[in-house]
């Protein structure tokens, strides 16, 4: 709790500490963005581009239907406590940020046996 505090003043201190562009300049370039801004901006886009030029491949699991104008991309489900079956479906976008979310549990799953592997009493282990 505490590292989190600290980090989130940290990171406002940060921000307020930024000059704010509108006040900074000299009011001649008040329509052209700053090369900074510039730099930020296309490397945001970068990485867009290279998702959307990215063939989409459909994870096991997930089937592609139709709905309307709209392809959605289903699986059943068993929850817990329950013996109906649930369908849960997601568009592109929804699916490519659900794998996205696995992939980083996953690394962080990895990420946490790594440190753990030679501490076994740091990490739990009696």
């Amino acid at each position: 709790m505490r590292m989190t505090t600290i980090a989130v003043l940290t990171l406002l201190a940060a921000l307020l500490a930024r000059p704010i562009p509108a006040l900074a300049g000299d009011g001649d370039s008040a329509d052209e963005p700053p090369a900074a801004q510039q730099a930020e901006q296309s490397a945001e886009a970068a990485p867009a581009a290279m998702a959307a030029a990215q063939e989409f491949k459909v994870p096991p699991g997930f089937r592609q239907k139709t709905r309307g104008k709209h392809t959605v991309y289903c699986r059943k489900e068993k929850p817990i406590g329950t013996r109906f079956d649930t369908e849960t479906c997601y568009d592109e976008q929804g699916l490519r940020d659900y794998v996205r979310a696995q992939q980083e549990d996953q690394a962080m799953m990895d990420k946490t046996r790594r440190i753990c592997a030679g501490q076994g009493a740091v990490c739990g282990g009696s």
